[in-house]
């Protein structure tokens, strides 16, 4: 599998660096997320104080060895409040404020997503939809690039 390399500038996270598993070779393309998604996960954030936003993405290295740190990313570091497991989302936002879904992690939840074949599509979808439905289930720490001003 072709792994995404995530450098943090986050001092609350113990991890400085994050691998995550590319997308591609579940859906044979990436999975693309609508502006009406990301406009329920901002009222999400305003109204749970389990849900924050802050910058953290110091360098983002694609697959293929290149530094693409200047896209637009979103990094949805999520855990679920009652069986403890983490799962990772990297985000690139389009210029229409639509995003796509290019990478996740870590290892179990990748390998969980693997072994679902035909249905890991449907599952990330629910999952990611889950996020911004059910705010008491998750924790989320929403991780943007550095050079971000505001």
């Amino acid at each position: 599998m072709k792994t995404w390399n995530i450098s943090l500038n986050y001092p609350e996270l113990n991890t400085k660096d994050l691998k995550l598993f590319d997308v591609f070779t579940f859906f044979n393309g990436y999975l693309k997320i609508k502006r009406s998604y990301f406009e329920k996960l901002s009222k999400a954030i305003k109204m749970t104080k389990k849900y924050i936003i802050e910058k953290g993405i110091a360098k983002v290295i694609n697959p293929e060895n290149e530094d693409w740190t200047m896209n637009p990313w979103m990094l949805l570091l999520v855990k679920d409040n009652e069986k403890e497991n983490p799962f990772w989302f990297l985000i690139k936002r389009e210029k229409d404020l639509s995003g796509t879904l290019v990478a996740i992690g870590p290892k179990p939840f990748v390998d969980y997503n693997s072994s679902l074949n035909n249905e890991a599509k449907r599952e990330l979808k629910r999952l990611i939809n889950f996020i911004v439905v059910y705010l008491n289930k998750f924790n989320c720490i929403i991780l943007l690039p550095n050079y971000l001003t505001f």
